[in-house]
């Protein structure tokens, strides 16, 4: 009977090591890619968040771990004196948590080439080329093309799209 309840207890130890494993396990994994963690709010309601609170045109959005905590990081550029305006969203709650605009008059204004493709098109392409989870993206005005980068399972994929065309210009897989 003893040795029973030793086993049943040893067992029983065993199991609950494992699952232990595994939540620490998973929460690792969880760790170097942020949209595992899952956000409350998707990158294009971020997009919507930053543009009402500082208007502009959009050039990068990244979803990123900050001490622990998930943010959208935006930068626009200000229509009126193509001025960056750095904005940090949190990802669960939608609150914008900082807004620094580049109030140096030593920054030159952004070249800015105007884009025919918007980033949205852009990142459909992007995707419709690599399927996978978007953690990124940014548009270069003075290259004209926009830098997506797209998660394919354990590989990260940066793709430029011409702002112009909508074609694939480039395919790194890192």
């Amino acid at each position: 009977m003893k040795k029973r309840n030793i086993l049943f207890a040893g067992i029983a130890g065993v199991v609950l090591l494992g699952g232990a494993i595994g939540v620490g396990a998973n929460s690792i994994a969880g760790d170097k890619n942020p949209e595992n963690t899952g956000s409350a709010i998707s990158m294009d309601e971020a997009k919507k968040i930053a543009l009402h609170e500082a208007g502009g045109k959009l050039k990068e959005i990244e979803l990123e771990k900050d001490d622990g905590r998930l943010i959208y990081e935006i930068e626009l550029i200000s229509d009126e004196k193509g001025r960056k305006v750095d904005i940090d969203i949190d990802a669960k709650t939608g609150n914008v948590i900082k807004v620094d605009q580049d109030d140096d008059h030593d920054n030159e204004p952004v070249t800015n080439k105007e884009a025919k493709v918007s980033m949205e098109d852009a990142i459909a392409v992007a995707v419709k080329d690599t399927p996978g989870e978007v953690e990124g993206s940014e548009f270069d005005p003075e290259d004209g093309y926009y830098e997506i980068e797209i998660q394919t399972g354990k590989n990260e994929v940066e793709i430029k799209v011409d702002s112009e065309t909508g074609k694939i210009i480039t395919k790194d897989n890192d």
